[in-house]
Formats: C-alpha cells, sequence, structure tokens
C-alpha cells in the first residue's frame, strides 16, 4: 500500500472521494427507507413475521448440512460446487468446501439476527392479552374466527388488536419510519 500512495501521490484524495461517495450512497439509501409509507413497513412487518417459523426450521436445515459437509464432505453433484466452479478461478476441492461453509455460516448468521429481532420485537408483547392474535395469525395460521373463540370475542376485536400490535412491533423493527 505503501508504494501505491509513493507512486501516486494523489490516492488520499482518491480515497476520500470514494468514502465521500459511499456515505453520501449510505444516506441516500437512509432517506429513502425513511421515505416508506407505513402501509408498506407494516405489510413488510407482516411478511417478517409469517417467515419465522420458516426461518427457525431453515437454520435447522442449514445447520444439518453444514454437520454433514464435515462428516460426509460434498457431493460432487451439489449444486453449491457448481455455482463456486462457475467463477473462473481454479479452486481446489478444500477451498470450495471452506467457501461453502463460510457461505452457509453466514447465511445461518442472517437467519439468526433475524430471528432475534422478531423475538426481541415480540417479548414485551407476549403479556399483551391479544398476543394470542399475532402467535395465531403469523406462527400457527390460525382464522380469526377460531382465535376470537379463544379469546372469547368478536374477529373484528382480533383484527383491530392484532393490527395494533403489528404495528408496535413494526416500530420496534423499524423505528420512526413506522410512524
Amino acid at each position: 500500500m505503501k508504494e501505491a500512495i509513493q507512486r501516486n501521490p494523489n490516492i488520499n484524495k482518491i480515497i476520500k472521494r470514494a468514502v465521500s461517495e459511499a456515505v453520501a450512497e449510505a444516506i441516500q439509501a437512509g432517506y429513502r427507507q425513511a421515505v416508506q409509507r407505513p402501509k408498506d413497513i407494516y405489510k413488510a412487518t407482516e411478511r417478517r413475521l409469517y417467515a419465522y417459523p420458516d426461518l427457525k426450521d431453515k437454520i435447522k436445515t442449514d445447520r444439518e448440512y453444514l454437520k454433514n459437509i464435515h462428516a460426509l464432505g460434498l457431493d460432487r453433484q451439489s449444486t453449491d460446487i457448481v455455482r463456486f466452479k462457475k467463477s473462473g478461478v481454479r479452486l481446489s476441492d478444500e477451498e470450495i468446501k471452506d467457501a461453502i461453509i463460510l457461505d452457509y455460516q453466514a447465511k445461518i448468521a442472517a437467519a439468526e439476527r433475524e430471528i432475534k429481532l422478531i423475538d426481541d420485537a415480540l417479548t414485551p408483547l407476549t403479556s399483551d392479552p391479544y398476543y394470542l392474535t399475532i402467535s395465531g395469525r403469523y406462527f400457527e395460521n390460525l382464522q380469526d374466527d377460531i382465535i376470537a373463540n379463544k379469546l372469547h370475542c368478536d374477529s373484528s376485536t382480533v383484527r383491530r388488536n392484532r393490527g395494533r400490535l403489528v404495528h408496535r412491533i413494526a416500530v420496534r423493527l423499524f423505528g420512526v419510519e413506522a410512524l
């Protein structure tokens, strides 16, 4: 790096300009996200809640796959191998295996982070008398009339309270943009 700086004294200016551009792009991305409509955020929150049980299952599946890779090695027909061999860079079998392991570890970490975010958003709401409107709908796929029977209320009360709780979850997940 020192040699590059000595060869090109303007490299500091180039680096500063690149950093400034990256910061400006990040600010613009944050601004675009901040102007999202609350309705879009509500729908995004619902998508995250519906995906919650599937993410938990995906983590289990991916961990099992990693265990198999460690124990048995890679299947020669694996699409993961093909994906890494397409890059044009010649990698040894061990390098491909390491890359696949790192890739799956990153996927698991991302899914675990999402689960933790949702768990953190849900935890304060578990004591709400209408929490079943969330867990029943998004995690157990129950219809509103079944939830209403369990809560001894009307279906409209279920929908109203689920909306209230989803808005609270959206604020916890997205912050001020959800308002």
